[in-house]
């Protein structure tokens, strides 16, 4: 489980691509409800708005190497 976390953070976006985002959020004269950082997160986006709920929980299950 411990490697699985490394390589989440060895593969994952930079902190400063989130950091970018969290401003962009407090200093948004007209803020969203959700806010991505990166593009992972926002592949992610795409990917829960047009699959199916099932579709989804799968690929998410697949990229973080959990069973199901």
């Amino acid at each position: 489980m411990a490697g699985r976390g490394r390589g989440v953070f060895r593969n994952g976006d930079a902190p400063a691509v989130v950091a970018q985002a969290i401003v962009a959020a407090a200093t948004d004269t007209k803020p969203k409800p959700r806010y991505t950082a990166g593009p992972l997160a926002g592949r992610a986006r795409v990917l829960r708005r047009l699959a199916p709920a099932g579709v989804f929980d799968q690929q998410i299950r697949k990229m973080n190497r959990l069973a199901g």
